[in-house]
């Protein structure tokens, strides 16, 4: 479900979305120009979560499912609608009376495309736009929580998200924080000559969480398909997510002795319970193959997936089974799998998170998630060049714009 929140809200777990000011911009074809002069669209910028989809956020605001498909359609042509992951922006464009969508447009590779409403159906243009790239530092020291603190110093909803992203594997962005900690983030900023501006990559950043430090460079390598790394070129992308959905709270640990909730007698509790509106979205948490999907006995409806190196996951309790998701499927780290619900033995919604290794379970907190690559070699000293160029970027008060022209 997209949620539209105001641009001074609170950062909350799953979607965030703010309407822009309304801004003129072309009517669909068929409208005079007096209409156009007085009457202009009003744009939406929505920013996409776990499992939201062009079609799901078109009909959210309320377009035809039939005219949704059509919008799919006409974009083909130039990128594929399962490309959009969570994190990305779209621009809606509405009737600024009856709120109806009439367009929408896309940054794609530094070009705008734009998808408009015409008396013979939809039409969309790629336009290449004229754009500046700049890089830029903020600093800040935790107050209240990183969100507000991040907002003060400059950084965008978006870029918090992001952020939250690179070091999901080491902090929780709404917990591990104390008054105090501090951060410094630099990152990309393009700005086309239409006017609009949107935060790029970021390409370093140092954060204190609960007084430990954490450092993120990015790092393209020899292939161009970059990551994120340590100050000693130790990806930072792990084997596992730190926890499946974004969750209020822990409502029950891993334990051999817990009274279960429904039958009132003292059993082990070898899995985790996050509890979680219902319908949040879960995630698998590492790649692999599901093993099973469907209804389980007590478990309710449940998703089993095998990981390499003898790992398995279940996943339980789910209102319903993400589409698509079927025994014998291979799933990437961060795919939905299901939303929370209270299906089988559940006296609320969440989430029934259980990991094993060898067969046997084990306590997921307490798990130590083994670190992914190492850079090695050339490839590491290389890393050391950019390493120190970027904590330098870092280091500037204010930071030196580097500019490039499309």
């Amino acid at each position: 479900m997209v949620v539209i929140l105001p641009i001074a809200t609170v950062l909350t777990p799953g979607l965030l979305t703010h309407p822009t000011n309304p801004e003129k911009t072309a009517r669909p074809a068929g409208t005079n120009d007096d209409e156009a002069s007085t009457d202009p669209l009003r744009a939406v910028e929505v920013t996409l979560r776990r499992g939201d989809t062009l079609l799901s956020v078109l009909t959210h605001f309320g377009l035809a499912r039939a005219s949704a498909h059509a919008v799919s359609e006409a974009v083909r042509p130039f990128f594929s609608p399962r490309d959009l992951r969570a994190g990305q922006n779209l621009r809606l464009l509405l009737d600024p009376h009856e709120q109806t969508v009439q367009g929408l447009e896309y940054i794609l590779n530094n070009a705008l495309l734009r998808v408009i409403s015409t008396t013979e159906g939809w039409s969309a243009e790629l336009k290449e736009t004229p754009f500046v790239r700049k890089a830029r530092a903020v600093h800040g020291s935790v107050n209240e929580s990183l969100y507000e603190t991040g907002i003060e110093a400059g950084l965008k909803p978006l870029q918090i998200l992001n952020l939250a992203a690179i070091f999901e594997y080491d902090i929780d962005f709404f917990s591990d924080f104390q008054k105090g900690d501090t951060f410094s983030v630099a990152f990309e900023e393009i700005g086309y000559a239409d006017g609009r501006r949107t935060p790029g990559r970021v390409l370093a950043a140092e954060i204190s969480a609960g007084g430990n430090p954490f450092h993120a460079i990015y790092y393209p390598g020899k292939e161009g398909e970059g990551s994120y790394y340590d100050l000693d070129g130790l990806a930072i992308k792990r084997a596992f997510l730190r926890a499946p959905l974004s969750y209020r709270r822990i409502s029950s640990r891993y334990s051999l002795n817990r009274r279960h909730p429904i039958f009132r007698m003292l059993r082990p509790h070898l899995a985790i319970d996050y509890a979680a509106p219902a319908g949040t979205p879960v995630v698998a948490i590492g790649q692999g193959r599901i093993s099973y999907a469907g209804w389980r006995s007590g478990y309710g409806k449940l998703v089993e997936i095998r990981h390499p190196n003898g790992y398995v996951t279940r996943s339980a309790h789910f209102a319903h089974i993400a589409s698509g998701i079927r025994a014998g499927k291979h799933v990437g780290q961060g795919d939905v799998i299901g939303y929370v619900g209270q299906t089988g033995h559940a006296t609320g919604p969440h989430l029934h998170f259980e990991i094993l290794r060898g067969g046997k379970k084990i306590n997921f907190l307490g798990l130590n998630i083994p670190r992914g690559e190492r850079l090695r070699g050339k490839e590491l000293a290389r890393f050391v060049d950019l390493r120190d160029r970027r904590l330098a970027l870092l280091q500037e008060k204010p930071l030196k714009l580097v500019e490039s022209s499309s």
